[in-house]
């Protein structure tokens, strides 16, 4: 153990998927023991999340609240992630498409299934759902958004009957969130085996041969990842004049968790704890982060829009200038919903590409390399999430609330 400990994390990271690759390779038949291992961690990983975020969005709300400020902090906070996003789908979808992106490629076909995706989605159904009506089923459904809104509203309760009178469930709170940490540390350190297992299970199932001829999606959709990461991002922080290359620093080995993993709650709990390094105390992203989990998903829209682009010039459709306006609005309402159903980006793409009456075979085409695409996806979701709460707690000027106090764990 002492030896492994000595290995960089992300080193450890690069030899679990290493290892997976040539295990499901050369040892195909024990695919089930491989899943066992992924499903575990992912799992794991998901019983903590819900526990993690309601006790830190509701003490991030009562720090804000203290400030009195609660409504011009999410005006701004909602302003910049709207922007953001429609800005991206607009710019991505009309680049992708002018480009000729997946001209060429209409000689493939896929035996990937999408029957098992989920139905599509309803944009009204999503809105109706937002106010949970009974909350412990929404802990028990595990859904994001509607734990969120509760947590909130209770936040502003605690604020409105007093913080003092309210002090023993605010001290329950901080020894709760306290105690989260320690387990996800645990759950991280052993991250590793489980990326081993989802690596290994992924080769086994999708093979090498069938991904081949789609390995121009991959490297475009890859080319369309690095500009948002090396030239959009970083103008992003230069306007809003935060350091990008100290937020790479600070947070990469936990973008490359994220990218092997090809899950963003499983960085959720360390990225929390993270963000309150270099005096950054303040209780803004504890609120922020969360809620740009389903709202400010800036690799997932990135993805959708060079797919939808790909999908068009495939089966040679075209998309007029008002075509793509329409597109992006739709896109950036209906993305919201990408974090509150599984394969998420999946079942937007089918719901955007039948308003289109684009073909599912496309989508299914799509699918058949979406382990590929959801690593960058998924990093860039961190990345971007990371960059919104620098700016949003920057641009706010909270001043440093101590409503939430737990010691950072190092890696």
């Amino acid at each position: 153990m002492k030896v492994i400990n000595k290995i960089p994390f992300t080193s450890q990271l690069l030899i679990a998927l290493v290892l997976g690759i040539i295990a499901g390779k050369l040892l195909p038949q024990i695919i089930k023991f491989y899943d066992l291992l992924g499903t575990w961690f992912l799992n794991s990983i998901t019983m903590v999340v819900l526990p993690l975020i309601f006790p830190t969005v509701t003490l991030a709300v009562v720090g804000i609240f203290k400030q009195r400020n609660f409504g011009r902090v999410l005006a701004k906070v909602f302003i910049y992630f709207f922007v953001i996003t429609t800005t991206l789908i607009f710019i991505f979808l009309a680049g992708s498409y002018f480009s000729h992106l997946g001209k060429g490629v209409n000689n493939v076909t896929s035996t990937a299934s999408i029957k098992e995706i989920g139905d599509k989605i309803d944009l009204w159904n999503f809105l109706n759902e937002i106010v949970p009506s009974n909350i412990i089923a929404s802990f028990a459904s595990g859904s994001l958004l509607s734990s969120i809104v509760f947590a909130i509203a209770l936040g502003l309760g605690i604020g409105a009957y007093g913080v003092d009178k309210a002090d023993l469930v605010v001290k329950f709170f901080k020894a709760w969130v306290g105690v989260i940490y320690k387990i996800t540390d645990f759950i991280i350190k052993v991250s590793p085996i489980g990326i081993f297992g989802i690596i290994a299970a992924d080769v086994t199932k999708v093979g090498w041969s069938s991904l081949s001829s789609l390995a121009v999606f991959v490297v475009e959709l890859y080319v369309a990842y690095i500009i948002l990461a090396v030239v959009i991002f970083p103008l992003i922080a230069l306007l809003f004049q935060v350091s990008y290359l100290n937020i790479l620093r600070s947070i990469k080995d936990l973008l490359s968790l994220a990218f092997f993993t090809g899950s963003s709650s499983v960085v959720l709990p360390k990225l929390l704890e993270r963000l309150k390094e270099n005096d950054q105390e303040d209780s803004l992203s504890d609120f922020i982060v969360p809620l740009g989990y389903t709202f400010n998903l800036n690799g997932a829209v990135v993805y959708l829009a060079v797919a939808i682009a790909f999908i068009a010039n495939i089966y040679e459709i075209n998309l007029t200038w008002t075509t793509i306006i329409s597109l992006t609005v739709l896109l950036t309402f209906i993305s919201k919903t990408i974090a509150t159903v599984p394969s998420g980006a999946i079942v937007v793409l089918l719901a955007t590409a039948s308003q289109l009456g684009l073909p599912k075979e496309g989508v299914a085409l799509i699918f058949a390399v979406d382990f590929f695409a959801n690593a960058g996806r998924t990093a860039l979701n961190v990345l971007g999430n990371t960059l919104a709460a620098k700016i949003l707690s920057k641009q706010s000027k909270v001043r440093p609330v101590k409503v939430l106090q737990t010691k950072i764990a190092h890696d």
